[in-house]
């Protein structure tokens, strides 16, 4: 029969023994069974330490999986059905509460619960983002070690970029050509190729080829993303826990495994130390615990793991006490400085009949391009939805309409702090609201890059299975200039719709200039009067995430402002670190997949040379 790699947790545990946890290290290794590291979280970095750390066969390696399974699901396989997987029992399914800013509205906040975590959901786009990025957080956060120069080595060591003809060229020096994850060029509509790109050309944003290098992230691009060569999603699960990964005898990974807490020794030092984890597998259900020899990492991401840190008695004294939650340290930046990035809405243009790909909604009429993607990996798909994007300064344009100009919070003179990206479909209510039978839409999305509002993750109660109360205070900053940067975005959209080369694919009547539709008009005439007014409250009543929160267990020197130091380890305890997109000191000017991954892989490298002390592997099952 071989290893079944994907298992109950069960099998990983013992029950809690009746009179409580154990207190001490020495305790917790003589009742329960042990790990050398146990990682709690399998999405984009928990998969890659998994994966690294489990290379060296004298350390063993539990994953604890709150989802399930990825293997089987066909949603997630296929490149363009990821929105498929949002509300399904794969998704946290989260939302935001009401934000005042947003004529009050829930957002809803699509996360993934399944091995890969939400990159095996979201839009597979490949990017870097900016050098200045990752230079301000050494410089201007003291991460010293974090900077472009010293991730960039293990964004390459991760990657296998496939060249195809008639693609973009690339630099090879840029790309890696022999990592785990694969990347490269997948489907590109003829709308966005000859409609889109061209139209932002038009619009003064220059063509780059290569958006993930040194060199920057400035201008209109064709997205690289992570689909293999069969025309599958490349998630950081099916890239780095391959079969041959799960079958290592030192490597364990159980879904279904919620952690209740992490388990603390308070006696033994003065300083209170990771010894172990705590976990459900059914609500309500008898809680269960493992050992952690050497460390735990918490992988949960910008939701989840402020969450974990927060039930483990790490937060502000004042919410944890509230809970009844003894205090194990203090903090007060866990779950604040929550950043995200926020669409005003999609602008929806309506296209000739064939140049979208709207109609791959309606089952029959998707059946050639599924028997195509069957028989060959390859067709529309393949598609990504957000298939090119552009990326620019909000403060290099001037509208006459525009009352404030936005001022400029980028990262650096070649970073962006506005994305524009172009979608061959409807994407409206992250693709829950369909058009029209008929109808051809294409969609046109601007960013808030470098938002300057941030908010708070924080618990409404003490029960795990209870989602966490999420309030990323949307278009609150003072001065207000997040507002302006989607303004300033807006119209640049609106810029685009008006190039002829964009103009030939869509229908000659102007499309409804009513507040509460996603429509507005592409005429020449209509889009010069349009106030705003108008635009503020078109986005108030339409923005939505871009599925991007960080920084709510934020890295720094100062335990007074930060989670963890740069080791990622949490502020005033030991054995415990932290690596997911919650550690970013500051929001990042692009998508954070590939930054998480290259992050995960650098820590895995500093974990294992910092491990020195030769153990032999036993079972201990």
């Amino acid at each position: 029969m071989g290893r079944n790699p994907i298992t109950n947790p069960l099998r990983y545990a013992t029950p809690q023994l009746r009179t409580g946890p154990p207190a001490t290290y020495a305790a917790a290794e003589r009742a329960l069974v042990s790990y050398d590291y146990v990682i709690i979280g399998a999405g984009a970095a928990g998969c890659v330490l998994a994966s690294k750390l489990s290379e060296d066969k004298n350390v063993s390696v539990l994953v604890l999986e709150a989802g399930g399974d990825n293997t089987k699901v066909f949603e997630s396989k296929v490149p363009i059905l990821f929105s498929k997987l949002f509300h399904s029992p794969h998704d946290w399914d989260y939302y935001t509460v009401e934000q005042p800013e947003l004529a009050n509205r829930q957002l809803y906040w699509p996360r993934g619960k399944i091995l890969g975590g939400s990159t095996s959901m979201n839009a597979m786009m490949y990017h870097h983002c900016a050098k200045s990025d990752f230079d301000e957080w050494a410089s201007a956060h003291g991460c010293s070690g974090w900077s472009y120069s010293d991730l960039a080595p293990y964004f390459r060591d991760m990657e296998r970029f496939t060249v195809n003809p008639g693609r973009p060229a690339i630099d090879p020096q840029h790309r890696g050509a022999s990592g785990q994850w694969q990347t490269g060029y997948s489907w590109l509509s003829e709308i966005v190729e000859h409609g889109f790109l061209p139209a932002c050309e038009d619009a003064n944003i220059p063509a780059t080829p290569d958006i993930n290098t040194h060199q920057g992230t400035m201008g209109v691009t064709r997205f690289q993303t992570f689909i293999d060569q069969k025309g599958q999603r490349s998630s950081m699960a099916t890239a780095f826990l391959t079969p041959q990964v799960l079958a290592r005898p030192n490597l364990h990974v159980a879904c279904q495994a919620r952690v209740t807490r992490i388990l603390f020794d308070q006696i033994t030092d003065k300083t209170p130390r990771a010894i172990g984890v705590e976990f459900q597998t059914t609500q309500g259900g008898e809680r269960f615990q493992v050992h952690a020899r050497q460390e735990v990492v918490l992988s949960g991401g910008a939701v989840n793991t402020p969450q974990t840190l927060l039930l483990s008695g790490i937060g502000p004294a004042d919410e944890l006490k509230a809970h009844g939650i003894p205090v194990i340290k203090e903090n007060n930046a866990v779950g604040r400085n929550l950043k995200d990035h926020l669409c005003t809405t999609p602008i929806i243009a309506k296209a000739k009949k064939g140049y979208t790909l709207d109609y791959l909604d309606n089952d029959l009429k998707a059946l050639p391009a599924l028997a195509r993607w069957l028989i060959t990996g390859g067709g529309p798909l393949t598609s990504n939805v957000g298939e090119a994007a552009a990326f620019i300064r909000t403060t290099d344009y001037n509208f006459s309409q525009t009352v404030n100009k936005p001022t400029s919070n980028t990262s650096g003179d070649n970073a962006p702090d506005l994305e524009i990206i172009g979608a061959p479909i409807s994407f409206i209510h992250h693709g829950e609201e369909k058009p029209l039978e008929g109808n051809n839409l294409f969609s046109i999305v601007p960013i808030g890059l470098r938002p300057q509002s941030h908010g708070t993750v924080t618990l409404k109660s003490r029960d795990v299975f209870d989602p966490p109360i999420i309030d990323p205070k949307y278009l609150s900053d003072e001065a207000r200039n997040d507002r302006n940067v989607l303004l300033v975005g807006i119209r640049v959209c609106l810029q685009i719709l008006k190039s002829p080369a964009f103009q030939r694919f869509f229908d000659a009547v102007p499309i409804s200039d009513d507040p509460t539709s996603y429509w507005w008009p592409y005429s020449s005439s209509n889009i010069d009067n349009i106030t705003d007014e108008q635009l503020l409250r078109f986005m108030d009543e339409k923005a939505f995430t871009l599925y991007h929160p960080v920084g709510s267990a934020r890295m720094g020197s100062s335990p007074a402002s930060s989670v963890v130091d740069v080791e990622c380890k949490v502020h005033g305890v030991n054995g415990l670190r932290v690596m997911d997109a919650s550690v970013f000191p500051e929001q990042i000017s692009g998508h954070p997949t590939a930054p998480i991954a290259a992050m995960a892989n650098k820590l895995s490298a500093m974990i294992k040379a910092g491990n020195t002390t030769p153990k032999v592997f036993s079972a201990n099952l």
